[in-house]
């Protein structure tokens, strides 16, 4: 299945440097850095080699196996029977010892043997061709896999950082506004009360950017994770999360990746079946030998009188008669798995389809949820110049300004959920091509 989403999602926002010695990561980078260092994809194009190696040596079974012997013997006691003394010339009624054999005796041949038919070498080729196609399968998964991954372990990241970078507003925000109150009850004109509730806040917003920067770098070494990056060396992420306000999501399921499984296993059960039929047709092979003999009761292997030629040509036929039944219990077998197949297939492309409706629902929830906590944003910026005026100028207390600023914070916090549960959406979406 193919998504075509027409999104913003990766905005291009460089972050202020932090040093010369960080590596800088786009979201594209990224994904390439965990490609060339992801052991499975590594293995997976290694498969694929495998499988076209395989072909080619099946291919090779067709070509003539030659092989060549020696052999030399010494024979210090030499086979002896009794046979009747007539079958000698000996006297008749009487038994006379024979030895059979030479001391000494060699072979030296030559045997060329050659495939002439194999009703399932056609199907074993195809078996392997299927191989190789899932193999290459299985490439395209580990790609789109480790992609998805690293993005998903990205966007986390960005998103940690962000929320980190808003508790920092606050608390500074807050710092400064503890500041102008102490300033006032240093002068008589506060309450000291108000003081000690506001330090109470600032002290427990101190804590929560504690616990966001950690889990920041958390984040941050779950990409780390993601991509194979070495632990200690400093990661910096270039790329930020904006929400695209119009993106469509596209369905086609021919192109889903484990689909496309379903239909490779579909494929090497039928070519199970074909083979276990084919099987019962007879092989045949052909052999020629050429080769000479030596006997002798003396090592005079030079003497060529004392060689003997020997050759054949013959063509060998196997045919199975009965096998217990064995093939047609395997072809119920397939077709059954078959079957099982089919059916998958079918509940899985309904699967998808409703998966699809439900994603670009939730895609639609996200960016209403994102503009409006930009609304929200916007008033809160407007209250909290006005409350901050008011303050400045006497006409109001710091109440007013502390909650405005809350407001805003919460705002932020608000369009942060969005994005995370936009991005969240995204990947799901990404997933349905896997």
């Amino acid at each position: 299945m193919k998504r075509y989403f027409h999104l913003l999602l990766l905005l291009i926002l460089p972050l202020a440097a932090a040093g010369q010695t960080l590596s800088s990561f786009t979201v594209e980078q990224a994904v390439q850095y965990a490609r060339e260092h992801s052991a499975p994809l590594l293995n997976s194009r290694l498969s694929r080699q495998i499988s076209v190696a395989e072909v080619g040596r099946l291919q090779r079974q067709w070509q003539p196996q030659v092989s060549g012997t020696a052999d030399f013997r010494y024979n210090p006691i030499l086979q002896t029977t009794l046979l009747p003394a007539e079958f000698v010339g000996g006297t008749p009624g009487k038994l006379e010892e024979v030895r059979f054999g030479t001391n000494f005796s060699s072979t030296l041949a030559v045997l060329v043997q050659q495939k002439v038919y194999d009703p399932v070498f056609r199907l074993q080729r195809e078996r392997l061709e299927l191989d190789g196609r899932q193999a290459a399968l299985e490439e395209q998964y580990e790609q789109q896999l480790a992609e998805l991954q690293v993005v998903a372990a990205y966007y986390q990241a960005v998103l940690s950082q962000e929320i980190y970078q808003n508790t920092q507003s606050l608390l500074a925000s807050l710092g400064q506004l503890r500041h102008d109150v102490q300033v006032r009850v240093e002068e008589g004109l506060a309450d000291p009360v108000i003081l000690n509730n506001l330090t109470q806040q600032y002290r427990q917003q101190q804590a929560q950017a504690v616990t966001d920067s950690l889990n920041g770098e958390i984040a941050l070494a779950g990409l780390k994770l993601e991509m194979n990056f070495p632990a200690d060396n400093p990661l910096q992420l270039v790329d930020s999360v904006a929400v695209a306000w119009s993106d469509t999501l596209s369905l086609n399921p021919d192109d889903n990746l484990d689909l496309q499984k379903i239909g490779l296993q579909l494929e090497q059960s039928r070519n199970t079946v074909a083979r276990l039929k084919q099987s019962r047709l007879p092989t045949v092979n052909a052999e020629g030998y050429l080769g000479a003999q030596f006997y002798s009761n003396n090592p005079e292997f030079y003497d060529l009188s004392r060689w003997y030629g020997l050759s054949y040509i013959g063509l060998t036929a196997n045919v199975p008669l009965y096998d217990g039944g064995d093939k047609s219990e395997g072809e119920q077998i397939e077709q059954l798995r078959m079957e099982q197949l089919r059916n998958q297939s079918a509940a899985y492309r309904r699967q998808q389809e409703n998966k699809s409706a439900r994603i670009a629902l939730q895609l639609e929830r996200s960016r209403v949820q994102a503009r409006l906590a930009e609304q929200a944003m916007e008033t809160a910026r407007q209250n909290l110049e006005l409350a901050r005026f008011n303050y400045t100028n006497g006409e109001a207390g710091f109440q007013p300004v502390y909650d405005a600023l809350q407001a805003l914070v919460q705002a932020r916090g608000q369009l942060l959920s969005a994005k995370a549960s936009y991005v969240q959406a995204l990947l799901e979406g990404r997933l349905l091509d896997i």
